[in-house]
């Protein structure tokens, strides 16, 4: 026990609740402190008193007895007592310390008695382990996203966070995943912690489908603009539609927002008061990304407009990039031309005469310098896609009931395939339900827009059960707004919708990347006289050929020429817009940028990039999560099928689990399962639960002191083995950016009492958690009672070998920036010498940031303990 002085400040260990007591007097034999939280004197032997003197170390903050607070420079030993160098606020003595103390600092609570179950030390340093592994990967953003792992798609939202400032305009084709993109880039760039705030501008009709493409696919809660004084500085992601765009400038302008992402954004044109709005967002705004159709069809003007406003600098007039996109033709003939003008590329642009295929592809792209502000892919290059059959189905006379008939005799007759039905109205669904239902015995699931997002998803995961779901999903047309629904090969119109790109839309509910059949689109049709379905039919399949295949003239030619009601079609007009389809047709293909699309998705780093995301799905967080269900007691139940239910309970040690609501949810740790059931949570290492357990931990006592036995047969009985971890923190704007450098983001040490080398090595963690076993906490605090002189000591040296490794730890991570930077400034200097795109600044701003880096690791990092342990040899039991 240490000398006890007047005016020293000790807590007992048993009852740390009566907060931090001062000593008031010495005797011989006893020592009298004064607890001022619980009002009371209390005399303690002075040779076995349960108490354990208070001393706070450099960093550690200090609260004092009128309320404030200071950070800890360094600590004087003035006569016993002790004196906190609080910096320009001078010397602060012990004794004016605030009675109210948390004994969060693992050490204290060690020393203090105040411990967890061992358990808890090995889940820290598992989540920190799984932590850096996400990091080091650096696919952080990318892993938890609950869709198939589609090559452009991913290659799109890694390249685009790979700049600064994410400023893309996203142009794929209809069908390959644009807003998937740039829900991507938004998770990315939040995860990467490189954004807080987020605005995404939306048509009117698509608020909604936004709002379930965020929740479901992405785990983000965003805010939906509803016009009633809405508040956008509350909260961290907002949706709001394009109406509104210019009625909300202000709050707009004033909310800081880090990211703007804008679907559809060629419906804000130039010259109008919401494309301003948009410009002073891009002036204010680090990252945007605009959603758009096929730029060749929208006119140049407005799609330089875009672009500028991405790219100023780049894009300063209309002249300069017509001249450089006019000497893109040559070019791409030669793309197009290879491997026969393989010779000529290299010739042109003084490249390795040993290059061939994707790599010589790729220098060709850096030469020439396509693609940096803009992503198009197309059908054309992407695999996957199935053909479509486009199936009329005549009726008498095409009344409601005769089709609801014919759907139930079809579904009678392919009992084991699902069947997509979409029509325009709630109340005609709803009546389709009721009469097969009724007259029949066919239970469909039902989907509509009066439905609330989880009786959409219980409907949605209704129809996905293949042994016990529904065979007919019966949708309305916004219904089947943002739903995928490629398992079923089946879609049945029971009306047609009035423009052609929401009958694409229908479609697209099947036809799309992961449907493995050909795609039959049925059409309950009645006479062409009388009928106009039938006379939707006939336009849209017979002349504007949008049935059988996507058709990207189609909607265009619709909006020029179809003059409002079929009675005014004639036959010249439809062979007028046959002839005006294939026009446009021809153009776009024409206007086609080979360098562009091959731009959009590199090889060989997008097919790297799923099979990087594979691999780390080999490696499930399952395990974790049930260590962490017995540890926090939440239920945590395996359902089969891939399917577990996670769900808070009353005696959890915390109060809520992050990212899970109050009522628990289910969850799977599979891609398939996660993709088919939308009812359920894609568990991955970069889901908020996971993320959010990490930090929970990091700011909490939980487990960050514990004792523990250990049986040996190489170390006598009674050895003390002192496991520390320290967490590696960096202090800096910067710190974010060095996360993936790092191998490691907490060093471990096991000093033994009677040795000065470190063990760490000797006996790692898996070995060390499988051996030892529990000590309640009566005798673990006889241990601490009985070691209590020593294990500052023990301490100490735990600290001196944590520095050797903090040191081997940042003498890799500073190798790996300097590699990283290296190789990307040797790469952009020789590229500068062919393209003009590349200058100086950009090699600058390159050595700029391996700078700060390098700075932040090597001066601003330390160690900070998050937990320790006492581990104590016993003899070893004969087998």
């Amino acid at each position: 026990m240490s000398e006890f002085v007047q005016g020293q400040r000790w807590v007992v260990d048993s009852e740390p609740e009566l907060g931090l007591g001062i000593v008031v007097s010495v005797e011989v034999r006893s020592v009298s402190i004064f607890f001022p939280l619980a009002n009371c004197e209390r005399m303690y032997a002075s040779g076995q008193a349960p108490l354990t003197r208070i001393i706070f170390a450099v960093d550690d903050t200090i609260n004092v007895q009128d309320g404030e607070s200071y950070t800890v420079v360094d600590v004087k030993d003035h006569q016993g007592l002790l004196l906190y160098d609080v910096g320009s606020e001078g010397f602060i003595p012990e004794t004016q310390l605030s009675a109210e103390i948390q004994l969060n600092q693992p050490f204290m609570r060690l020393m203090t008695g105040q411990i967890d179950k061992s358990k808890w030390f090995y889940f820290r340093r598992e989540l920190d382990a799984a932590m850096a592994k996400v990091w080091g990967s650096r696919l952080n953003g990318l892993l938890g996203v609950r869709a198939s792992l589609i090559p452009h798609q991913l290659y799109v939202a890694y390249t685009a966070c790979d700049r600064d400032r994410v400023r893309v305009l996203l142009a794929d084709e209809v069908g390959l995943g644009k807003t998937l993109e740039a829900g991507m880039i938004l998770g990315r760039l939040l995860k990467l912690e490189r954004a807080k705030r987020a605005l995404i501008v939306v048509p009117d009709a698509l608020q909604v489908q936004w709002l379930v493409e965020l929740i479901r696919r992405f785990g983000l809660s965003p805010g939906v603009y509803d016009e009633a004084g809405y508040d956008f500085e509350q909260g961290q992601i907002h949706i709001l539609k394009h109406s509104a765009l210019v009625e909300e400038t202000a709050s707009l302008l004033t909310s800081e927002f880090d990211v703007v992402i804008v679907d559809e954004a060629h419906h804000i044109q130039p010259d109008t008061d919401g494309f301003d709005v948009l410009r002073s967002l891009s002036e204010l705004c680090a990252h945007m990304v605009l959603v758009t159709a096929t730029p060749e069809q929208l006119g140049f003007e407005s799609h330089f407009a875009r672009l500028q406003l991405l790219d100023p600098d780049k894009y300063t007039n209309t002249e300069t990039l017509m001249h450089e996109e006019a000497g893109y033709a040559e070019l791409n003939a030669l793309i197009r031309d290879l491997p026969a003008s393989r010779n000529l590329l290299i010739e042109r642009f003084d490249l390795d005469p040993k290059l061939e295929g994707d790599e010589l592809i790729s220098q060709v792209l850096d030469c020439h310098g396509v693609g940096r502000v803009m992503f198009r892919n197309v059908r054309a290059s992407v695999k996957g896609f199935p053909a479509r059959e486009p199936r009329a189905h005549d009726l008498t006379t095409g009344d409601w009931h005769e089709r609801y008939e014919w759907l139930a005799q079809f579904l009678k007759a392919h009992p084991n395939e699902k069947v997509l039905v979409i029509c325009h109205e709630k109340e005609r669904v709803v009546d389709c339900e009721n009469y097969i239902w009724q007259k029949h015995g066919i239970d469909p699931a039902l989907f509509h827009e009066d439905m609330d997002l989880i009786e959409r998803d219980r409907a949605a995961a209704y129809f996905a059960d293949f042994e016990k779901g529904a065979q007919v999903l019966l949708c309305s047309e916004i219904g089947s707004e943002g739903r995928n629904f490629q398992f079923s090969h089946h879609l049945l119109c029971l009306d047609l919708p009035d423009h052609p790109d929401m009958l694409e839309q229908r479609i697209g509910r099947l036809d799309r990347i992961g449907q493995t059949k050909n795609v039959n689109v049925h059409a309950l049709i009645g006479p062409k006289a009388t009928d106009e379905n039938a006379q939707r039919w006939h336009w849209y399949h017979n002349v504007l050929d949008c049935v059988g295949r996507q058709n990207a003239a189609a909607g265009t030619v619709h909006d020029q020429l179809f003059p409002g009601s079929f009675a005014e079609v004639s036959p010249e007009l439809e062979v007028q817009a046959k002839q005006a389809v294939a026009e446009l047709e021809a153009k776009i293909r024409q206007g086609r940028d080979a360098l562009l699309e091959m731009n959009s998705c590199r090889q060989p780093l997008a097919g790297e990039l799923v099979e990087r995301i594979d691999d780390f799905e080999w490696n499930t967080p399952i395990e974790l999560v049930d260590m962490a269900s017995q540890l926090l007691n939440f239920h945590f139940e395996d359902l089969g099928k891939g399917i577990y239910s996670l769900m808070p309970a009353d005696n959890m040690l915390i109060a809520a689990l992050p990212g899970i609501p109050p009522e628990g949810i289910e969850i799977s740790f599979e891609r398939d399962v996660a993709c088919a059931r939308e009812d359920v949570v894609f568990m991955t290492w970069d889901s908020t639960f996971i993320t959010g357990l990490w930090e929970l931990l990091h700011h909490s006592e939980i487990g960050s002191a514990g004792v523990a036995l250990l049986p040996s047969k190489q170390l006598p009985a009674g050895q003390c083995l002192l496991e520390a971890c320290f967490g590696v923190v960096v202090q800096s704007q910067f710190a974010s950016e060095c996360l993936p450098f790092l191998e490691s983001y907490s060093v471990r040490t096991l000093a033994l009492d009677i040795s000065d080398k470190d063990l760490s090595a000797v006996l790692g963690e898996s070995q060390l958690q499988q051996s030892i076993t529990h000590v309640d906490k009566k005798l673990a605090r006889k241990i601490i009672q009985s070691k209590k002189l020593e294990m500052p000591a023990w301490y100490a040296k735990a600290e001196a070998f944590s520095l050797v490794h903090k040191e081997a730890l940042l003498n890799k991570a500073c190798e790996k920036v300097v590699a990283f930077f290296g190789q990307e400034k040797n790469r952009l200097t020789q590229l500068s010498k062919k393209n003009p795109a590349i200058n100086a600044a950009d090699i600058e701003a390159l050595a700029l940031k391996e700078q700060n880096l390098l700075h932040a690791l090597k001066a601003q990092t330390h160690l900070q303990l998050s937990a320790v342990r006492l581990i104590v040899t016993t003899e070893a039991k004969s087998v």
